[in-house]
């Protein structure tokens, strides 16, 4: 059982990786303490996974520990919040914001994107908002595995009252879940973001769309291929240059490359 913490600081004398707030959801009352909560479908608000998901029938996205926090979809336009308490960039050097997340991927953003979870930035107490991140920053994704996301915090160094919000924008969209929060004084890219050109390049999968057999161009030794659909399912498996996706439906798929040295690549393929 992971232990909640809430750490809330002025940072003028931050070193290092220091913590200026973290929370993982793990309490007894929601929201946190210091954090606020906003909706304008009653039946849909941010709450605990085990809460809000088995109040409305839908599968529970827990990611660390016993619960995490999440929101669940509905048929009706959806705007929901959960807004951090507010803290200080003074002193911080390259802040980052950090979280982990279970996402849909069809329903949010291909082949239906009918809703938005965006992070979004205020320094005046939550009059204005700026958005800094959107799920389709991400890039390509299998639905509800769980994301490591970093958001750079840099344009608001120096900002004495900063606060963040996740903002839950939908239509018949997806539930979602949210757990492990850190905004650090110093931080650093995940590893996602950071080698998200490489990932890109380093295989070219062709041709695509395709009517079968798809090859994998690449410089790198493969150690296996998954064809996945979009609900994240394993359909295939090789560890070839060739995969053959022919026996399966027309329609979307994601084809993961597993390389010897531990990268990956991920590509939406379409069988025709």
């Amino acid at each position: 059982m992971k232990t909640k913490l809430l750490f809330i600081f002025l940072v003028s004398s931050i070193l290092g990786n220091a913590q200026i707030l973290t929370e993982t959801f793990q309490g007894t009352t929601f929201p946190p303490t210091g954090w606020t909560t906003g909706t304008n479908v009653a039946t849909r608000p941010w709450g605990f996974t085990t809460v809000i998901f088995n109040a409305s029938g839908q599968t529970t996205f827990n990611i660390t520990g016993g619960k995490s926090a999440g929101i669940g979809w509905i048929a009706q336009s959806q705007d929901a919040h959960l807004t951090s308490p507010p803290f200080s960039l003074v002193g911080a050097t390259s802040p980052v914001l950090k979280f982990n997340a279970k996402i849909g991927y069809e329903y949010m953003v291909d082949p239906y994107p009918n809703g938005d979870l965006k992070v979004e930035v205020s320094t005046d107490g939550g009059t204005t908002w700026n958005q800094v991140w959107v799920e389709e920053n991400y890039g390509l994704y299998i639905d509800y595995e769980t994301l490591a996301v970093t958001v750079s915090l840099t344009p608001y160094i120096g900002q004495a009252n900063v606060k963040f919000r996740f903002r839950y924008v939908a239509n018949d969209a997806d539930s979602l879940s949210i757990d492990d929060v850190q905004v650090l004084a110093n931080g650093t890219l995940s590893t996602q973001e950071a080698s998200t050109t490489v990932k890109i390049i380093a295989a070219d999968i062709y041709p695509n769309p395709t009517n079968g057999e798809i090859n994998i161009r690449t410089s790198k030794k493969i150690k296996s291929t998954t064809v996945f659909d979009m609900t994240g399912k394993s359909l295939l498996q090789n560890d070839s240059e060739k995969t053959d996706i022919s026996s399966l439906p027309k329609g979307t798929y994601l084809v993961k490359v597993n390389f010897a040295d531990g990268s990956t690549s991920t590509t939406k393929v379409i069988k025709q």
